[in-house]
């Protein structure tokens, strides 16, 4: 495992623990961090995130976005990087088993 996929992992991961402590009404109560991506620089890491209810998936991403500074404070202070990338929330959506 190199170093870009560790730093994803952690990413996802703390995101993961952090998400629920936004107390925004946009933002369901089941949120799961899909995967992150990081760009070869690390300076932008795109999160796809996804939830059960589809409907709210707009709001969700808007206030996602809007906390993302708030979050990217958060990551710098946890993980303590040198860089800390830019965090942009994408759609992930549920497959749909047939």
């Amino acid at each position: 495992m190199d170093r870009n996929d560790q730093l994803e992992r952690s990413l996802a991961r703390l995101l993961s623990d952090l998400l629920p402590t936004l107390k925004d009404p946009r933002i369901p109560l089941v949120v799961t961090v899909e995967r992150v991506h990081l760009t070869p620089d690390k300076r932008n890491a795109r999160v796809q995130v996804s939830t059960l209810d589809e409907s709210a998936e707009d709001d969700m991403l808007a206030a996602l976005n809007g906390a993302s500074g708030f979050l990217q404070r958060r990551v710098a202070d946890e993980l303590e990087l040198r860089l800390t990338p830019r965090l942009s929330f994408h759609s992930d959506p549920l497959e749909v088993l047939r």
